[in-house]
């Protein structure tokens, strides 16, 4: 196997550190072909299971026994996941078709052993900007928002539609992460309107969800397209500019309280 790239080679290791925490056994691994590539890293959780190889990215929807029970006893669940993978081929697909935002290519959407496995192309020249050196990060920030607001959301916000949810209106709809409980369940109106007012949102621009090369902090890919969708343009937050997880907190805390009517229904706590 050649070399892995810095991006993978961070992966390879965070796995390795997680599994040595928490073992765990992978009964669902997808099938793999030669084309796929060397396998590089698992990552299973209780809440999804991830799979890389020199090829391909592969994420895979949890089995009812991985994801055990919550903190009543009582079985857990990860809201939407299914389809929250479906959407995110239907963004996937449709952000590569109508801009030039880049983000990995779309290999392939299906179902194996009851559950929803998504794959795409493994993205290597680049890592995630908070990975980026301390001491060099307050650059990159200002470069990255810079790509951004010149570039990025400027294309997502020319995508207009006038109800909201996926590029695929076949799918329901998932809002932002922020507005779910975390027994979530219920079913999210599309709240048409007269004018194609909604926007596409990515919803979640963390810096975990934005690769940049790790010299000249351009935007290599933007990943991690799950609660994508047609949404009025303030769903869309600054998450890449929170410090820490108190500060991401905040930013959506408040954004909930200000956003509560735009699904005409309450928002849970």
């Amino acid at each position: 196997m050649e070399p892995l790239s810095e991006h993978l080679q961070g992966i390879k290791q965070e796995a390795e550190d997680l599994q040595s925490r928490h073992p765990s056994v992978d009964r669902f691994p997808p099938s793999l072909t030669p084309s796929d590539g060397a396998k590089v890293a698992t990552v299973t959780t209780q809440a999804i299971s991830y799979y890389f190889t020199t090829k391909v990215f592969i994420k895979r929807q949890p089995h009812e026994d991985e994801l055990g029970l919550d903190i009543f006893g009582n079985p857990a669940i990860n809201p939407y996941i299914p389809d929250r993978l479906r959407n995110e081929a239907a963004a996937l697909q449709f952000v590569a078709e109508h801009t030039t935002i880049p983000v990995p290519k779309f290999l392939n959407l299906w179902e194996e052993n009851g559950l929803v496995y998504l794959k795409t192309a493994i993205v290597e020249n680049g890592v995630e900007l908070r990975h980026i050196n301390e001491s060099l990060l307050p650059t990159a920030i200002k470069k990255v928002t810079a790509q951004l607001e010149s570039d990025i959301l400027p294309q997502l916000r020319r995508l207009r539609r006038g109800f909201m949810g996926s590029p695929n209106p076949e799918l329901p709809v998932i809002p932002p992460r922020r507005f779910w409980d975390w027994k979530e369940k219920r079913v999210w109106p599309s709240m048409p309107k007269d004018t194609d007012e909604y926007v596409l949102c990515h919803t979640d621009l963390d810096r975990q969800n934005i690769l940049v090369d790790p010299h000249t902090f351009q935007i290599v890919s933007i990943i991690d397209w799950e609660t994508a969708g047609f949404f009025p343009l303030e769903l869309e937050l600054p998450y890449w500019k929170a410090n820490t997880p108190s500060e991401r907190h905040e930013m959506s805390t408040a954004a909930k309280s200000r956003e509560a009517t735009y699904f005409g229904v309450p928002c849970a706590a």
